[in-house]
């Protein structure tokens, strides 16, 4: 009892609890009155789930979410279906699945966050306060509560910064082997790993080189056993280059600005007002802002820029911007909370 008391004690636990609380209400009232059949996205990875594979060549290469939720839908399914509420279009159980696996991950997303707050010398509560910037964006029930594979990407993208600002080797592998199977945009995130990683970069060559053998070999033997066309996912991939023209307008309009500024939302008044009124904030921002940092939004707009969806996409910049919130109100905090000498 008392090892088992030290665990649910530890600091990441907690962290791990406090989110999935945060996200299972939110993302199960999303799921409750949103229908998936309308999302042709969400009709894929359910498809997967079901192991019906003559999905669409964009996503059907991301299995790793969908098996996972197909693994507590078969377990856990008859449980599930006795909550069903009466009027839930679909298949409840799976939706559920989903729900669980996916907040889970988004939970495990959530801990990487704090832990990238914490690297950066941020005090507690202002990182548990900055981590509320993710808890609280509209993207995150949504990718929670339906049947998406983001969560899975997102844990990808923390690992890859966690991995460079702690030199973790663990977790800058798991980034490399994982992502590819989370999203084919992972190749955007592979040059920030590749130039700012401490690992020996013959070392690093030799990873990617392993781990995009052993993608093209799932997608070879995917299609293959699937019997379809070699090459039918990149083709579709490429596609992806056709949104460029529109998002370069919609990116300097409006209503663009509009949907990409709603991920933080009125957390943004932190740090406005830390600028205003916190004289160190600047310097602060200055000494943590490094050039990894840099290049990683520079993969992110190219992300945007690919997507049908650049709000969605830059919701993957969280662990940044959860990091100078917290460091905001940290500032703010030894400003005029300082205890008295």
């Amino acid at each position: 009892m008392g090892k088992l008391k030290k665990i649910l004690l530890h600091e990441y636990v907690l962290v791990f609890l406090f989110c999935l609380a945060a996200i299972q209400g939110p993302a199960f009232s999303l799921m409750d009155n949103y229908d998936q059949a309308g999302c042709v996205d969400c009709q894929t990875y359910q498809g997967l789930a079901r192991f019906d594979f003559n999905q669409s060549p964009v996503r059907r290469y991301r299995p790793i979410v969908p098996m996972l939720a197909s693994a507590v839908y078969h377990v856990l399914g008859p449980v599930f279906r006795r909550l069903q509420p009466g009027n839930f279009p679909g298949d409840f159980a799976l939706s559920f699945s989903f729900l669980l696996i996916n907040s889970i991950l988004l939970s495990i997303w959530g801990v990487l966050i704090y832990r990238f707050c914490k690297d950066y010398g941020i005090a507690t509560v202002p990182s548990l306060l900055g981590l509320q910037v993710m808890l609280t964006c509209r993207w995150t029930p949504y990718i929670a509560g339906t049947a998406m594979v983001d969560s899975l990407y997102c844990v990808v993208v923390a690992l890859a910064l966690l991995g460079i600002k702690e030199k973790s080797n663990g977790m800058t592998l798991c980034a490399i082997f994982l992502g590819p199977f989370a999203k084919e945009a992972f190749i955007f995130i592979a040059p920030v790993i590749f130039f700012f990683s401490h690992i020996n970069k013959i070392k690093l060559l030799g990873y990617f080189v392993l781990s995009g053998v052993l993608v093209f070999g799932f997608h070879y033997v995917y299609d293959r056993l699937a019997g379809f066309p070699p090459g039918s996912g990149l083709a579709a991939d490429i596609y992806h280059f056709t949104y460029v023209k529109e998002n370069l307008r919609k990116l300097f309009s409006f209503h663009g600005v509009y949907d990409i500024l709603s991920n933080p939302g009125l957390w943004l008044i932190a740090p406005l007002a830390a600028l205003w009124v916190a004289p160190g904030y600047k310097a602060e921002v200055r000494q943590r802002l490094e050039w990894y940092m840099l290049f990683f939004l520079l993969s992110i707009l190219v992300h945007m820029l690919l997507s049908g969806y650049l709000e969605r996409m830059f919701y993957l910049t969280m662990p940044l911007l959860c990091m100078f919130v917290a460091l905001a109100i940290d500032e703010g905090r030894k400003l005029y909370f300082a205890p008295e000498k």
